[in-house]
């Protein structure tokens, strides 16, 4: 997490939002015990340095996986390959007896845990390739 979004036109943030309301806790916890009336700065830094402590901490602990059995087995094959997985590799990764929607939301949460990127690739004959790539870290 870089920092706290801020609500445009009173519209609560969309994502993660456990992590922001976690950090302003944190953040009004250390402007009371600082005996301040208002979160300033400092507290807020200090708030994410906890924050950011905790989710390296757990990274550490659990290593890369997410927690998804399927994300976690396609970031396995995807992760060593700068130039990413098709769809077909990864539909045959699971001897194709995982259904096409499992596959689409598993992929769907390593997209939008910034491990993989989806780019098309055309060969010039049918339907592009759909190729899945790990981010840069």
């Amino acid at each position: 997490m870089s920092g706290i979004a801020v609500a445009r036109r009173g519209r609560p943030a969309r994502r993660r939002d456990p992590p922001r309301r976690s950090a302003r806790r944190l953040a009004a916890i250390y402007a009371t015990l600082d005996t301040s009336d208002q979160i300033t700065i400092p507290h807020l830094q200090a708030a994410l340095a906890v924050w950011r402590y905790s989710l390296d901490s757990a990274r550490w602990i659990f290593g890369d996986t997410l927690g998804d059995p399927t994300a976690d087995e396609i970031w396995a094959l995807a992760k060593d390959r700068p130039a990413g997985v098709t769809r077909s590799e990864v539909r045959d990764l699971f001897s194709r007896n995982k259904k096409a929607r499992e596959i689409d939301r598993a992929l769907t949460v390593l997209e939008e845990a910034g491990r993989l990127t989806r780019t098309h690739a055309s060969d010039g004959r049918g339907r592009p390739a759909e190729i899945w790539r790990p981010q840069a870290a």
